[in-house]
């Protein structure tokens, strides 16, 4: 049974029961945040997705996450977790891998400068697998601590009426 921090009393699992939850007595507080790097973007246009038409508040956007703003980001997540022995960075979309290879090489170099001596920093990658090829099997290969999860089979939407961007284009109006 999982503790309070600082206390003997059990920490309540859901509903108020008493199951033993996800935390250790005494470890220091951690949250979890996922980066949208593209925003909205993406390079399929599954009718099921609720995201895609999110493009049209932010008319005129990149949806590019810009470098200053990752190193912010990642530098103040680090630090945030300063205490915590393990950080998980979270990359979602759209289509996070629509930002192209550098941009996650640079994430890995970042993560490396903020991080704290002995903390273990996880990445995990909502993808949908269509951009994957050989050169990003081995950057996920050799940076290492990747969980990768995809929400399309074999470079198609899992709904049946899934198009690419291209053949429909978002409307402007």
């Amino acid at each position: 049974m999982a503790r309070s921090p600082g206390g003997n009393d059990p920490v309540s699992g859901a509903a108020g029961t008493s199951q033993p939850v996800l935390t250790m007595a005494g470890a220091p507080p951690a949250f979890h945040v996922m980066a949208k790097p593209t925003g909205a973007i993406c390079n399929l246009d599954c009718e099921y997705c609720f995201f895609l038409s999110k493009e049209m508040l932010y008319p005129g956007s990149r949806f590019r996450m810009a470098a200053e703003l990752q190193e912010t980001y990642l530098r103040q997540l680090l630090e945030a977790h300063a205490r915590v022995p393990e950080v998980v960075v979270a990359w979602q979309g759209g289509e996070p891998t629509m930002m192209g290879l550098d941009f996650f090489r640079r994430s890995i170099d970042l993560q490396r400068k903020y991080a704290k001596p002995g903390q273990r920093v996880l990445n995990t990658l909502q993808t949908n697998g269509t951009l994957l090829d050989d050169a990003w099997g081995e950057f996920l290969k050799d940076t290492g601590s990747w969980s990768a999860s995809r929400s399309t089979v074999r470079g198609r939407c899992t709904m049946p009426t899934a198009s690419t961007r291209a053949a429909n284009p978002p409307s402007t109006g």
